[in-house]
Order: C-alpha cells, then structure tokens, then sequence
C-alpha cells in the first residue's frame, strides 16, 4: 500500500484559492457600480495579497523587496481595510533610508501589516503611524509609532506571547511578528512613548546576513 500523502497544506491552499474566487467573482460585480469602484478594487487587492501568502506556503525561497515596497504594500492593505469602517481619520508618515532591501519580502509585510492593525485598534480616535528604517551602527532599524493608547505596563513583558491581547479573539499578530523577525536573527522591542502610544523597534542584522528564510 502507498503510504498515504500530507494533503493537509495543499488542501487548505485548495480551499483558499476556492474562496479568493467566490471574492473575486463579487468584486467584478461591485466593479460595474460606480458607487463601489475604489470598494471593488480594495477586495481585489486583498485577494492578491491573500494568494501571496498562500503561494509563500509553499515556496523553498521568497523575493526580496526594497523596504520601500514592503512599506507600500502593506500600507495600503491596511488603508484597504478602513475603507469600509467610517471614523477618525489615521494618517501614516514613513522617513526610510534609500536602498535598504529586505529578503523574504512577503513575510517583512507581514510584520508591518500586524504592527499596523494593533496600531490602528489602539487609535478609535484617529492619529498618526509613522514608520522609520535606517542603517545604524552597522545594523538594520525600524520603528513603528503609533499615537493611541499605549500598553498596560503589565503587559509589556509578555506582549509577543501567543494569545496575549485585551481582546477576546485575538493575540497572535505580535506572536507572528516577533517570531519572523527572530527567524531572521533580528529582535524586536516594544516600549510606551512618553505622553501617548507605542513604539516597536526591530534591530537586524546587516543585509548580507538577511539571507535566512522565513516559514510565511
């Protein structure tokens, strides 16, 4: 007897891929509607990124990415999905370094992505993200701000644990981060910024060493 293959990755692809063209079909449709021509696109766009993902699933190595792209992709996934919530506007500012590259590109959005959202729940309000990359002391740095209301202190020690959050589903977006980033031998810090907010800093490696894959 043949023994029997795993199917539990590929199947769930499978399934995936199925649902991204139930979406696709109902964007086209939202398509034809003037009213709903920037909604439309907005759902076509997460649909691309969401067959990224499935596809890094399953590649032996991802593209790298000059950080400016990564910031922009997950930017306006982000923007995308405040679409259709109406509020206090959040605004996102960035100062990056020219020419910084990012291997394994599409995890790297992922982890702006997750920083991002907590930003944009702790901002009902409205407010700033800024986002900042350099080249310091031989190293990589970039920090995330945000201007909302920062974490309890008794949370701060455990913030990147799995299942850590003030909601009632959720927890694993900072798991997620903190895990890519020590994949690819970096760290990542968090701390309150004096008067309002939080700020994560993750530290890597100089590019050359940015060579590890990340498990998307």
């Amino acid at each position: 007897m043949e023994p029997l293959l795993d199917l539990a990755l590929p199947g769930l692809i499978h399934d995936l891929n199925n649902v991204f063209q139930n979406l696709m079909e109902a964007a086209d449709a939202l398509s034809g509607d003037p009213r709903w021509m920037g909604l439309s696109a907005a759902i076509f766009r997460s649909i691309e990124r969401g067959k990224e993902i499935t596809s890094s699933m399953q590649a032996t190595d991802q593209p790298s990415a000059p950080f400016e792209t990564v910031l922009y992709n997950a930017r306006t996934l982000v923007e995308d999905s405040m679409m259709s919530r109406p509020g206090p506007k959040i605004e996102f500012v960035s100062q990056v370094e020219p020419a910084l590259v990012l291997r394994n590109a599409w995890a790297w959005e992922r982890v702006l992505i997750n920083l991002f959202c907590n930003a944009v729940q702790a901002m009902p309000q409205g407010g700033i993200i800024s986002t900042a990359a350099c080249r310091k002391n031989g190293s990589i740095q970039i920090v995330v701000a945000d201007e909302g209301c920062g974490i309890a202190p008794e949370l701060l020690a455990v913030i990147f644990d799995p299942h850590v959050s003030t909601k009632t589903l959720g927890g694993l977006g900072l798991h997620i981060v903190n895990s890519i980033v020590k994949q690819e031998a970096g760290e990542v810090r968090v701390a309150n910024r004096e008067g309002r907010g939080a700020e994560f800093t993750i530290t890597l490696p100089p590019e050359p060493v940015l060579s590890r894959r990340v498990g998307a």
